[in-house]
């Protein structure tokens, strides 16, 4: 588990359970980690999309998500497609110019 993890564990611990809350008293300890995880990808999911230039800081997740491009797939597909390979001319059709004088 991830620092960030662990603090979002926390903090829903102390949110649900009160100031004194303690692992010990949670139903599903995995179920709470799964969320904590959740909620730790999604943060640095955010992180990532913004570094990439989408939203700013204010933005919630949900808007920021909404700024990617819906066409992502075939964008990176285009990128990666094979390309046609650029045919030079051969030296002789080059004409003169570069031979020596």
């Amino acid at each position: 588990m991830s620092k960030i993890t662990n603090i979002y564990q926390a903090e829903i611990l102390r949110a649900v359970l009160g100031p004194n809350a303690h692992i010990g008293k949670v139903a599903n300890p995995t179920r709470l980690r799964e969320i904590a995880e959740h909620l730790a990808d999604s943060e640095l999911a955010q992180s990532a999309l913004q570094a990439k230039g989408y939203g700013r800081g204010s933005r919630s997740f949900l808007e920021l998500t909404r700024e990617v491009p819906n066409n992502v797939r075939n964008m990176i597909k285009s990128l990666f497609a094979p390309r046609t390979p650029v045919s030079y001319p051969s030296l002789g059709e080059a004409g003169d110019s570069w031979s020596a004088q």
